[in-house]
Order: structure tokens, then sequence, then C-alpha cells
């Protein structure tokens, strides 16, 4: 299965972080974007799961990491973690 945005996950799925990719958006700040989320914890190999979503699944997004610490991220931020889910929540 290949890498998908945190944003398009379901809340109560459980993945794995693949790579932070580039978002346009975000234009010259976006590699500091990238850091911040890398500061956070959001790095690759690391475990998280959604436990939800804002009105209309367009964000915030809350995600709590395999360390045990719980964010809540806007969709920009989100589109740009892409991630592998875990075998026993992959979705439908």
């Amino acid at each position: 299965m290949s890498a998908i945005p945190l944003s398009n996950l379901q809340k109560g799925t459980s993945a794995y972080i693949e790579f932070i990719q580039e978002n346009p958006e975000f234009g010259e700040l976006d590699f500091l974007v990238t850091r911040r989320l890398t500061d956070l914890g959001f790095s690759n190999g690391m475990s998280l799961k959604v436990m939800a979503i804002g009105g209309l699944g367009k964000g915030p997004f809350a995600v709590r990491l395999g360390n045990q610490s719980q964010f809540a991220l806007r969709e920009p931020e989100a589109s740009k973690i892409m991630c592998r889910i875990a075998k026993e929540t992959q979705q439908q």
C-alpha cells in the first residue's frame, strides 16, 4: 500500500509516518513547517492514531503519537504527513 496523507485518514485509524512531504501552500516557509513537525515528534516510523477530526472532515485533526503526546493539526499540516496504515486498522 502506498503512503497517504494524514488528512485522508479516518477517526480511529492507526498508522506509521512514512515521510513528510512538501506542501506548496506554505511557500518559502515550508521547510520551517516541516522542521516544526519533526521537532514535535512527527518523524519517519513514528506510530500515530487519529483521535478526532473536526467538522466536515476538514480538520483540525487530533493525533496521538506513539510517545503519547497529542496534537491538533490544521488540514495543510496534516496533508504534509504521509502515512502507512497499520494492518489491524486498515481503512476499507
